[in-house]
């Protein structure tokens, strides 16, 4: 046989078992593989943290193929919590990452974002960040803020922190009273809402 490079073609082409599969089997294995066992942040980090931290880029699996990128794009997005941070370089990282990624907002679910926490009692700034959690069961949801909050550090839980954090959802809550469809696609509507959730915490008091 007179070897030609159609032939050479076809003797590489494989069949991929994997698109064999039912459809409904398939998402449960991206699932299971695309799933971060670490905390996906959307801002850059420092060699330490990496233990504990992973930064939110797309999985090395949308990059083998087309057909598999189509499929574990939205897998990825929707079965992570990413991490929004709203202070200074953290905080531009996070809208940068916002608008690289705009053509993918409408895939994510679950978002938790990160807000230095300055006492509403004392005006005193702390060491921590206090952590909210934004989500939405399907993609064509309203968000909606969970009752639940984290407290971001490794120094113990100050006085008065539980009223800042319901304080923080409670603005949460009242940003996405209207139908916030845009959050779905729209960077500006994003950047907007962390900048009200920021300014839960006033800036002439975290510079004291």
């Amino acid at each position: 046989m007179e070897w030609t490079l159609t032939n050479a073609i076809r003797s590489r082409t494989k069949r991929c078992r994997l698109f064999e599969l039912p459809p409904e089997l398939r998402i449960l294995i991206f699932e299971y593989a695309l799933t971060s066992d670490k905390t996906v942040v959307t801002f850059r980090l420092d060699d330490y943290q990496r233990a504990s931290l992973q930064e939110a880029v797309q999985p090395a699996l949308s990059r083998v193929s087309r057909q598999l990128r189509l499929e574990t794009l939205p897998v990825w997005f929707g079965c992570n919590i990413l991490i929004l941070h709203t202070e200074d370089a953290k905080g531009r990282d996070s809208i940068r990452w916002l608008a690289y990624n705009k053509l993918h907002l409408a895939k994510i679910k679950r978002v938790s974002v990160w807000v230095r926490r300055v006492s509403r009692t004392t005006g005193q700034s702390s060491h921590g960040a206090l952590g909210i959690n934004l989500y939405r069961h399907a993609t064509d949801d309203s968000w909606q803020a969970s009752g639940s909050w984290d407290w971001i550090t490794v120094v113990r839980k100050p006085l008065g922190l539980e009223a800042d954090a319901e304080a923080l959802i409670w603005q949460a809550r009242d940003s996405l009273g209207g139908d916030r469809r845009g959050l779905m696609t729209d960077v500006d509507d994003w950047q907007h809402l962390l900048g009200q959730l920021r300014e839960c915490f006033p800036l002439d008091k975290r510079n004291r």
